[in-house]
């Protein structure tokens, strides 16, 4: 997760919406600035409790976006960068939530909150 949580900062700071990318070494949480706020990005463990899960472990479906700071922050600032890098083959935001899958076929969910 650790190395993850690396190149996760490092597609970000890279990224033209984004600032002040840091890895807050807390279980690999990314905080960064976007949108004129600070947030933190937090990897979340999966059913199994792992949070790199295997790609016959598709993620449940997504019910309909929400929408509000956090979705527009994932939509319109995470994604994009996380899209234009190799090693991600997708990634996709529900609401606060970010599925991404890796080039590997491996995928893992994050969450977005508001920096304290």
């Amino acid at each position: 997760m650790d190395e993850e949580a690396v190149r996760l900062a490092d597609v970000l700071e890279d990224h033209p919406g984004t600032s002040d990318v840091t890895d807050a070494d807390t279980r690999g949480d990314i905080v960064f600035t976007a949108a004129g706020h600070s947030w933190v990005l937090d990897f979340q463990a999966g059913p199994d409790g792992e949070v790199f899960q295997n790609p016959t472990d598709a993620p449940a479906p997504a019910p309909a976006p929400a929408d509000g700071p956090a979705a527009a922050v994932l939509r319109d600032v995470v994604v994009p960068a996380l899209l234009a890098h190799s090693a991600y083959r997708a990634a996709t935001a529900d609401g606060d939530t970010l599925t991404v899958h890796l080039a590997t076929g491996r995928h893992y969910a994050l969450t977005l909150t508001p920096a304290a």
